[in-house]
C-alpha cells in the first residue's frame, strides 16, 4: 500500500451529495426572501441552477480525483484539496479505532465508508475515506491495526494476514430487539428532530397560521385535546420504534484480545473497533419502560476512538439485557471491571431535599397555570404528585459502592444509570457543600473521566453523608498513585 491509491469513483456521489446538503440547500433557504423580490424570466432560474449543478458535478469529481490515500512506513498519508493541497500524515500509534460503514448507496456498489480515529479526535473522524471496496476497507484495517501485517497489492492478492480468532461472541435476536425497540425511550430525540425542523420551517409558514391553530384548539373539549396529544405521543413512540430497529438490527459484539468489535445496522451497516484499554468505564442505563421489566442498556464511555453521537457520546456494548445477565456479560466481555450489589446508601434526612428538588420547578410552571386556569388544577395536582414521586425514586436510587480498585455510583435523573470505573481511570475527584447541605451534614460528590476530544465526563450523587464522601475523598486520594 506504498503506492497512492484514490478511492472508488463512487466517492463522487457522496461528495454531490455533501455539497447538497452543506452549500445548495443553505444557500437557496439564505437567499429565499431575495429571489422572491426579483423580477426574472423562470428560464432564467432554471440556467442558475443548471449552472450550479455543473459547478457542484465538476468539483465533486475533481475532489475525488485529487484525493489520494497510501500507508508509507507507519503512517497512513492522506492528500487532498483541488487547487490547494492538503497533507495529513497520521501515524499509527496514534490510531485508536479503524471503523467501517456501509449505507444504503455504499451497499449498492459493494462499498464501505472507513473511519479513522484517534485518542485526540473528537465526534468527527480524524481522517476519513468516502468510498472503498469491501475488501480495500478491511485490508486498510488490518494494515493500520498491525505494525507488520503484509497487505494485498494492486492486483488484490491475498494479503498474507490471518483473521484473528474471537475469544467471545453475542449477537441480540429478533424477540429481545423487539423488546429494545418498543421500550427504547427514544421519544426526546424526535421532539427535538421536531423542534430543529419546526424552527426552520417557521419561516415559510404563512403568518397567522400558530394563531388560528391555537383558536381551533382553545374551542375543543379537553378530551378532544387529549386525544390528538395521545395521538402525537403514540406516532413519535412508533417512529422512536423503527429508528431502534434500524439502528440496532443485526447487533454483534466480538471479544478479541485487546479489542471489542461491534456489527450494527440495518439500512446503515456500521463496524465499530473499541479498543479495551481506551474503556474508562461502563455505564447500565434503565429507563423508565426497561426497569420494571428487569432489562438495561449497557453502554462503554470511551476516551477518543470511534464515538456515537446518539449515545451521548458513549458506545452501545449491548442495546438490551436482562439485569441477571449484566454481571456475566461484563465479565465475559470486560474482565477488568466488576458489577457488585451491595450499595451504600443516603441518610434518610436526604429524602426531604430530593422531594423538594423535584417539585419546585413543577410548582412554579404550575402556579400561572392554576391562576388563570383553575378549573384545571386537579391536572396540575396530579403532575405535583407525579413530581414528588419522581423524587423519592431519585433518593431511593442514589448510592455508591467502593472496593480496593473501582468505584460505582448510581443516579436518577428520569433513567437509572449506574457508573462503574477504575480508580486509575478518574481524573479528579471531589466533594462539595453549601448552606443547606451543611445544616443537615451532608455533600456532594462527583468524579471526572476522559472522554471525547480531552473533554472529560462527570458523574455525581448528591447529598451523601459527610462520612461516606470523606471515605471516599479518601480512597482517591491515598491511592490514586
Amino acid at each position: 500500500m506504498s503506492e497512492a491509491r484514490r478511492m472508488h469513483p463512487a466517492a463522487t456521489i457522496f461528495n454531490f451529495i455533501a455539497m447538497i446538503k452543506d452549500v445548495l440547500i443553505p444557500a437557496v433557504i439564505g437567499s429565499f426572501a431575495l429571489i422572491r423580490n426579483i423580477d426574472a424570466a423562470s428560464w432564467v432560474w432554471v440556467l442558475v441552477i443548471l449552472g450550479l449543478l455543473l459547478v457542484m458535478i465538476g468539483s465533486s469529481f475533481l475532489s475525488w480525483y485529487r484525493f489520494t490515500y497510501r500507508i508509507e512506513g507507519e503512517e497512513l498519508r492522506i492528500e487532498s484539496g483541488i487547487f490547494i493541497r492538503k497533507k495529513r500524515y497520521i501515524s499509527k500509534n496514534r490510531i485508536q479505532s479503524i471503523d467501517l460503514t456501509a449505507g444504503v448507496i455504499h451497499r449498492i456498489f459493494g462499498l464501505v465508508k472507513v473511519e479513522v480515529q484517534t485518542a485526540g479526535s473528537d465526534n468527527s473522524a480524524e481522517a476519513g475515506l468516502k468510498a472503498v471496496s469491501r475488501k480495500e476497507g478491511e485490508v486498510l484495517r488490518e494494515a493500520l491495526k498491525r505494525d507488520k501485517a503484509e497487505v494485498a497489492d494492486e492486483t488484490g492478492e491475498s494479503s498474507g494476514i490471518e483473521e484473528p480468532k474471537a475469544i467471545a461472541q453475542r449477537t441480540i435476536g429478533l424477540k429481545r430487539l423487539l423488546l429494545a425497540a418498543t421500550t427504547s425511550g427514544g421519544i426526546g430525540v424526535f421532539l427535538s428532530l421536531f423542534a430543529v425542523v419546526g424552527s426552520q420551517i417557521n419561516q415559510i409558514i404563512p403568518d397567522g397560521f400558530f394563531m388560528n391553530v391555537y383558536n381551533w384548539a382553545i374551542h375543543l373539549s379537553i378530551v378532544i385535546l387529549l386525544f390528538f396529544v395521545l395521538l402525537v405521543c403514540v406516532g413519535v413512540w412508533l417512529m422512536a420504534i423503527a429508528g431502534t430497529l434500524l439502528r440496532y438490527s443485526f447487533f454483534t459484539i466480538r471479544k478479541y484480545k485487546e479489542e471489542l468489535f461491534i456489527t450494527r445496522g440495518l439500512l446503515e451497516k456500521k463496524q465499530v473497533t473499541v479498543p479495551l484499554n481506551r474503556i474508562q468505564g461502563i455505564r447500565i442505563q434503565e429507563n423508565i419502560f426497561r426497569q420494571p421489566l428487569g432489562y438495561a442498556a449497557v453502554y462503554a464511555e470511551v476516551a477518543g476512538g470511534a464515538l456515537d453521537k446518539n449515545d451521548d457520546f458513549s458506545i452501545a456494548l449491548f442495546p438490551l439485557l436482562k439485569r441477571t445477565e449484566i454481571k456475566s456479560f461484563v465479565q465475559e466481555y470486560l474482565p477488568g471491571f466488576q458489577i457488585e450489589d451491595k450499595w451504600g446508601h443516603l441518610p434518610t434526612r436526604s429524602a426531604r431535599r430530593f422531594i423538594l428538588r423535584s417539585i419546585i420547578p413543577v410548582v412554579v410552571i404550575a402556579a400561572p397555570i392554576l391562576y388563570f386556569f383553575p378549573f384545571y388544577s386537579w391536572m396540575a395536582l396530579i403532575i405535583i404528585a407525579a413530581a414528588a414521586v419522581l423524587g423519592y425514586l431519585r433518593f431511593r436510587d442514589a448510592g455508591f459502592i467502593i472496593n480496593e480498585k473501582q468505584l460505582s455510583f448510581r443516579s436518577r435523573m428520569l433513567n437509572r444509570e449506574t457508573i462503574v470505573v477504575d480508580r486509575k481511570r478518574i481524573q479528579s475527584l471531589s466533594a462539595s457543600d453549601h448552606w443547606f447541605q451543611r445544616r443537615k451534614s451532608l455533600q456532594t460528590v462527583y468524579f471526572s473521566i476522559a472522554s471525547h476530544s480531552g473533554v472529560g465526563k462527570s458523574f455525581l450523587v448528591k447529598d451523601m453523608e459527610n462520612k461516606d464522601a470523606e471515605a471516599i475523598r479518601n480512597w482517591y486520594s491515598f491511592h490514586s498513585n
